[in-house]
């Protein structure tokens, strides 16, 4: 059985309501960078959409896709579920998306941190959302 895909109150069909472009650099862990490049809309959820690049990784990483449980989302200082995180690649680059249970409106800021490794410290960054 596999696990659903959308949250559980979400509307049906799902509606886009805007994607904001980010291009947000979270920073190097282990030789791995990682990129928000944006943030997809939609009602009662959104889709943070990453990148991750080796520029020269010390090691290989367990996973090229870190799961939902190394993710941390917040919207105007209020932590929201990470619902989901899916991706694809090899150990060169990867890039995926985080499923959050908020639909953040413009203005807001978004912060994201995400574990890499175990033996890493996290990365982190914050962005307030554009148009």
């Amino acid at each position: 059985m596999s696990a659903p895909h959308l949250p559980y109150d979400a509307p049906f069909p799902p509606v886009p309501g805007g994607v904001i472009p980010l291009g947000v650099e979270l920073g190097t862990a282990l030789g791995h960078r990682l990129t928000l490049l944006s943030l997809e809309r939609w009602g009662g959820w959104s889709d943070l959409r990453f990148a991750r690049v080796d520029v020269a990784g010390q090691q290989r990483l367990a996973r090229r896709v870190p799961p939902k449980e190394a993710w941390r989302v917040r919207i105007d200082g209020a932590e929201v579920e990470v619902f989901d995180a899916v991706g694809r690649g090899d150990r060169w680059f990867s890039n995926g998306e985080v499923r959050i249970v908020a639909a953040p409106a413009t203005g807001a800021t978004l912060e994201v941190e995400v574990e890499l490794a175990a033996d890493a410290e996290p990365l982190r960054g914050s962005v307030t959302l554009q148009g």
